[in-house]
């Protein structure tokens, strides 16, 4: 179905923006072992609640538009990672905090699909100071 993770990433924030469940899980790879983290949520393991979860956030129905800003790109074999910015705006414009997003994809039988979507808030610029631990 989607020829690149790109083209498939494309196809999950549409779906987001538009509400549409239907979309959204054909973006996601079938198989039961994806898993989903929405900012600060507990993690969504298969699909079942996968596609329970989306279900709960899309029928709030809240215009979302969605900014992309590419941070880094993994490959290896059939996964790709895409970790991203992701700017929101919500209703008329009005801007939420930024995500950080953690997207992996698999290739598969029906091409590029989500296998993991890890969001949460972006580190304030005043954390890009290395000196400060991590864990």
């Amino acid at each position: 179905m989607f020829q690149s993770p790109e083209e498939a990433q494309q196809a999950f924030y549409q779906a987001f923006e538009h509400n549409d469940l239907t979309a959204m899980m054909l973006a996601w790879d079938d198989a039961d072992d994806i898993l989903c983290v929405h900012p600060m949520a507990p993690a969504l393991h298969g699909r079942e609640a996968v596609t329970h979860g989306w279900r709960e956030i899309l029928s709030g129905g809240a215009a979302m538009r969605f900014s992309i800003e590419p941070i880094q790109r993994y490959a290896h074999g059939d996964l790709v990672i895409l970790i991203v910015n992701e700017v929101i705006s919500v209703g008329s414009g009005k801007r939420v905090a930024p995500m950080v997003a953690t997207n992996v994809y698999r290739h598969g039988a029906h091409g590029w699909r989500m296998l993991t979507h890890h969001a949460g808030p972006a580190p304030s610029p005043d954390a890009a100071d290395s000196s400060q631990a991590l864990h």
